[in-house]
């Protein structure tokens, strides 16, 4: 989805940004800054927890961005890289500095407001072989807080019940 359309889906309803790989969340509208035309990016100020930002810092040789000093940024949930976090930048690119600068071919937008206003950047089922030790893993999470939920609703229970209520 390119950045005109993220901008033009933003006044409209609100977008979450996914990864387009594992369809992870990684941001949402209320962070997007402005971006210049042609800038080919998508700038947030926050992204989710499910953004890991590598800790080493890079200098791009890239013709574009030559002389920057970004960090890479990967989803989470399938290690793809997704963007970058310029740290240090040339006056032109200025704007892009202390943001979150993602890439638009590696994410999907969905629309809240509307279903059919779902941006995908190709037809993908939402389970694949690279996002599964992701998702058993946040099963055993979600497992894991359930049953401390259960035994603190049984001791709860269990104080009401000596209590002598009913």
């Amino acid at each position: 989805m390119a950045e005109a359309e993220i901008s033009n889906a933003v006044t409209e309803n609100p977008v979450l940004v996914l990864c387009s790989s594992c369809r992870v969340p990684l941001a949402d509208s209320g962070d997007l800054v402005e971006t210049p035309e042609g800038a080919n990016v998508i700038l947030v100020k926050a992204v989710t927890a499910d953004v890991e930002i590598d800790e080493e810092k890079v200098v791009s040789t890239y013709e574009q961005d030559v002389f920057s000093t970004l960090q890479v940024l990967y989803c989470k949930g399938c290690n793809s890289p997704i963007g970058a976090l310029y740290v240090s930048t040339p006056r032109h690119l200025d704007y892009k500095r202390d943001l979150f600068n993602l890439d638009p071919r590696a994410v999907n937008c969905y629309c809240f407001d509307n279903p059919h206003k779902q941006r995908t950047r190709m037809n993908q089922k939402s389970v694949n072989l690279l996002n599964v030790p992701f998702m058993e893993t946040q099963l055993k999470k979600c497992r894991t807080v359930l049953g401390v939920c259960e035994r603190s609703i049984k001791e709860i229970e269990g104080l009401f019940q000596s209590s002598g209520r009913p």
